[in-house]
């Protein structure tokens, strides 16, 4: 009640496990029977000294696109004409979710994850990854603020250019899904969350010669 239909919902989590004793000096995060230094911390939102379901938040914008929109021209000068289509959404998000480089079939790792992730020669609290790990680990990989993603991009879907010799010749050039703005790089955002490894909108290029009779 009160929340946008499709409204994501997650833990909060603050940043990377440091050591031992903070994990022992905090409330017990019950996803998994153990979790270590590197770890997500999350916050205990009811305060009952245990983070479960109970402290799920809602979060982002839903995973369906609030605003959906498009704009374009077609124009001719003399023999020449083009065209030109954007299109984009808006206030959407999503969860990067289902990345367990070293726990699935998968061994394929995410540059992302190569160059940020924690270790002990590297104890970032704040890496895009936390702590890698041989087995799958249900602590890291709640839904929650650390994997959560604006989805919003603007495309730029079709350029066309024509040149019409005559009235039965015209030849042109065009392309698909050139160019993409967004502030989430890590694969195409039209994908949408998970873990990227989908097939991606294709960049396409075409040449042609059109004949009317």
């Amino acid at each position: 009640t009160g929340r946008p239909v499709n409204q994501l919902w997650g833990l909060q989590a603050e940043r990377l496990f440091i050591d031992d004793s903070e994990i022992k000096a905090m409330p017990r995060q019950s996803f998994s029977g153990l979790y270590y230094p590197g770890d997500i911390k999350y916050t205990d939102i009811n305060g009952d000294n245990v983070i479960d379901d109970n402290d799920r938040v809602a979060m982002g914008y839903p995973s369906v696109p609030e605003i959906t929109y498009g704009f374009g021209i077609n124009g001719r000068y003399k023999k020449v004409d083009f065209g030109v289509l954007f299109q984009g959404i808006g206030r959407v998000s999503f969860f990067v979710n289902n990345i367990q480089p070293f726990a699935q079939y998968e061994r394929n790792v995410l540059k992302a994850v190569a160059e940020s992730h924690w270790s002990k020669d590297n104890p970032d609290l704040y890496a895009f990854y936390p702590r890698l790990s041989e087995t799958e680990n249900p602590n890291n990989q709640q839904n929650s603020t650390w994997w959560l993603r604006r989805g919003d991009f603007i495309r730029l879907k079709t350029l066309e250019f024509g040149y019409a010799a005559n009235k039965i010749l015209r030849v042109y050039a065009n392309g698909l899904n050139l160019l993409s703005l967004s502030e989430f790089d890590l694969w195409d955002p039209e994908m949408g969350g998970g873990n990227g490894l989908g097939y991606p909108p294709q960049r396409t290029f075409n040449v042609g010669l059109q004949l009317n009779f």
